[in-house]
Formats: C-alpha cells, structure tokens, sequence
C-alpha cells in the first residue's frame, strides 16, 4: 500500500459544545450554519482540471472489493448516457431476469438505463454500483421494484444522493466503498455549478480564473470551478434555513441497520449521514467505519464523531478502524469515554502509538468496570497501524517497527485479561474485502 495523506489541517467549526444533545431524536432541530467548512485553502497546488469536483486527494478501489461473499454477481456494464439503450437491451436480454445480485459497472446509469435494467431485472436485492472513471452517482432512478436489500456503492465522489432507498432508509444495508464527499441533502453538483454560473452572470458572484502557458505567445487565462468550496456554502446555507427544523422523517419504516464505509473521507461521510438523515443513524444496529488513510475531515469537525456515538444506543457491533490523523491529541486515548453504551460486540483496530499515550491506562481501567460497556461479549483489540515521519502533508503507511508494535501487544493484554474475567470472548478482527488498499491486520501480531 503507496502513501497516504495527513489529516489536512481544520479550522473551528462544529463542536461538542454547539452539536445538540440528543440530536438524532430531536428532528426539527436546525443546526449552525458553520457545520461545514469552507475549503478554498485545500485547493492543490497542481490544477490538473478546470472543473474540481472532488476534495484535493483520494483513493480509489482499483476493482471492485471481494472476498465477503461466497456468490457471484450478474455483471451488467452501462455508458452512463441516453442513448445506450439498444446497446444495453442486447447484453441483459440472454441474463436472467429473476437475478437476485446485480453488479453495474463502467459509469453510473443514466435515467434511460436505469429504465431498462427496471424492466429487465425484477428481483435484484443486491446491488453493486461502481462508478467507474468518471466517480459519478446517479441513485435516483433504481428502480423501487426491486425487494433491495443491500446496496453497495464503489468510488462515486462528490455528489448527492437521491434514491428513496438511502434517503428514507429502504434498504436494510448500506455499503460505500472508497467513496468521498457524498451528501444526503440538498442540489446536485451540476445543480450547485449551474447556480453559481448564474450568480457570476447575474453579478451576485465573481469567476476565478487561472493562467496557463504565463509567459509565453500561447499564455491565456482560464476560467475554473473549484466544486468543493461552492458544495460547502450550498450546505451551510441549508443548515442556516430557519425552515429546515420543520422538516419531518419519513412516514415509513426506517430498514438501514448496517452500514459500512470504507476509507477517504469515512469518518466525515457519516458525520454528514448523521446530520442529515439522523432518524436512519438513530436506528442503526452495526456500523462499521474504516478511516486509516489520513484524508478525512474535509466537510466536519472531527468533534461531531464523538458527540454522535455515544448516542447511538440501539447499535450492537461496532467495528472501527482508524488511523492517528486527528487534530485533537487526545482524540483516540479517551474514545473509550464516548463509545456506544449498549454494544455487545466491539471491534476497534488502532495505531500502534496509542499504547504510548499518558492516558493509555485509562483504557485499561475502563475495562475493568464492569458498567463499561456491559453487554459486550465479544471484543478485538488491535493496535498494528503505524505511519513513517511525516513529509509535507503526507504520511506513509507501513508496518510498525517490531519494539513499537511489542509494546502495543504487550499494553493490550491487560484488556485481553479483563475481558476474559469478564466473559466476553476476544476474537479477531472481521475479514475484509480484498484489496490492495486496504492493508490487513499485521501477521506479527498474532505470533506474540
């Protein structure tokens, strides 16, 4: 696995003291409108399009995450365009139309594909989505048909959801994997472009442009769109709405019980998830969140995180996996103090340096009191992920030297110990997909 990025640096915006208490059941509470960052001091230094639609730096998954499944998909490739339709009608006429698992590739489906795939397949209730090289998503048009049960969306980055089945929370599984800056409310990102074009045209906004070949005969300015900064005033000014509060969930069962989101900006992702659609993150049974890459953060304070979880008492797994990218030094030696009450199974995978924290023995402590998480009975414990000095803003990722990742094994057998006179079984840590972006738990650290 290549480098990584540090947490690009956050300025003050929502924290504990401003987020709500008990905010996923108050639903007509409003919130501040500086929820979200302005990012106009993460544009890169390199400019390489005109038109940015995504937060300076991610990952893609390279191929489509395997190895949780012991079924095969029907894999149907689309172009993301209207006028595919023959082409499209030809590859699914010989695929069978009661297919219960169902991968689409290449783009996302334009609203003329999405009809066909709903007039073809009439029983999919697994649903992957990669988006392909263009990141797009466009969920409105799955067809509400389907029984869906799982919907999984890979790479997609900068846009809004709008498929009843994650906004009202249809679906019983939500999975996004290497996704980054999606959003639960408000316009499109051709919607917000297309708004801001106006204000420039109108005089309520200025256009920025660049210059390119300076210097020479071919020198000519450009005018350029940096997407990212126009999304976060867009969400600031839905949350400064003094109408928003009046805003009620929907009338229908609430499904969403598990959901996972895997690297970029996964920490972020559901802060925004639980501001949004906070009836959904309320009802959540398992969340398993995996942020070790170093680029999350770019739309909330890291501090939401923290408020939201320990109101989270209907979650029963949590399977968390985070890297040392928080601004807040003490971020990680006392997550212990705001982790959902009610778990019965917890999964934490951490850096290997949080055995070195002054607070580490708190840790240690808290699980000695038997009111600490008092239903859990099963726990993993691992702290093996570890970064190489830092250079500039990035940060490599490799293995931890063996004294440091020693003493990190060595500093989690007191837990071990307790858990065990505790009777809660210590197991390992869930599979994952494959991937080569996703480094597995070290094999040292098992052989202690």
């Amino acid at each position: 696995m290549g480098a990584s990025m540090s947490a690009f640096p956050s300025p003050p915006l929502l924290s504990h003291q401003h987020l709500p208490s008990g905010f996923h059941r108050r639903y007509r509470q409003s919130f501040p409108a500086w929820v979200f960052s302005r990012l106009g001091d993460l544009i890169p230094s390199t400019l390489p399009y005109l038109q940015f639609r995504d937060p300076p730096r991610r990952w893609t998954s390279g191929h489509h995450p395997t190895g949780m499944t012991h079924t095969t998909p029907v894999i149907v490739k689309v172009q993301g365009s209207s006028d595919h339709g023959s082409t499209l009608k030809e590859q699914i006429q010989s695929l069978p139309k009661d297919t219960k698992y169902l991968e689409v590739e290449g783009d996302t489906p334009s609203d003329v594909e999405w009809s066909i795939l709903g007039s073809h397949f009439s029983n999919v209730k697994r649903l992957i989505l990669r988006a392909g090289y263009n990141e797009n998503l466009n969920d409105k048009g799955i067809p509400l048909h389907w029984p869906l049960q799982k919907l999984e969306i890979v790479d997609s980055a900068s846009e809004v959801f709008k498929s009843p089945f994650v906004l009202e929370g249809r679906v019983s599984h939500l999975s996004l994997f290497f996704t980054c800056g999606l959003r639960f409310e408000g316009l499109t990102s051709d919607e917000i472009k297309r708004e801001h074009d106006e204000a420039i045209e109108s005089g309520d906004a200025q256009a920025e442009y660049i210059t390119v070949h300076e210097g020479i005969p071919e020198e000519k300015k450009l005018k350029f769109t940096y997407l990212p900064e126009l999304v976060s005033s867009h969400i600031n000014k839905i949350y400064a709405d003094p109408e928003r509060g009046l805003n009620e969930p929907p009338a229908g069962p609430v499904n969403l019980e598990t959901l996972e989101i895997w690297e970029n900006d996964a920490i972020d992702t559901f802060n925004r998830m639980a501001i949004s659609l906070p009836h959904q993150v309320d009802h959540l049974r398992t969340l398993r969140i995996r942020s070790t890459g170093g680029i999350d953060f770019h739309y909330t304070h890291e501090s939401v995180f923290r408020e939201v979880l320990p109101q989270l008492t209907n979650l029963k797994t949590l399977i968390l996996a985070v890297g040392d990218m928080f601004n807040d030094p003490s971020y990680l030696p006392t997550l212990y103090k705001v982790l959902p009450p009610n778990l019965t199974e917890l999964y934490f995978r951490g850096p290997s340096s949080l055995c070195q924290s002054t607070d580490w023995l708190e840790w240690v402590q808290a699980f000695e009191s038997k009111e600490f998480l008092p239903n859990l009975q099963k726990l993993a414990f691992v702290l093996d992920l570890h970064w190489e000095k830092e250079e500039d803003f990035w940060k490599k990722d490799g293995p931890a030297p063996a004294s440091l990742l020693d003493q990190a094994r060595s500093a989690c057998q007191p837990i071990y110990d307790i858990a065990k006179q505790r009777d809660i079984s210590v197991v390992d840590m869930p599979a994952e997909p494959k991937s080569a972006l996703l480094r597995p738990v070290d094999e040292r650290w098992s052989q202690g």
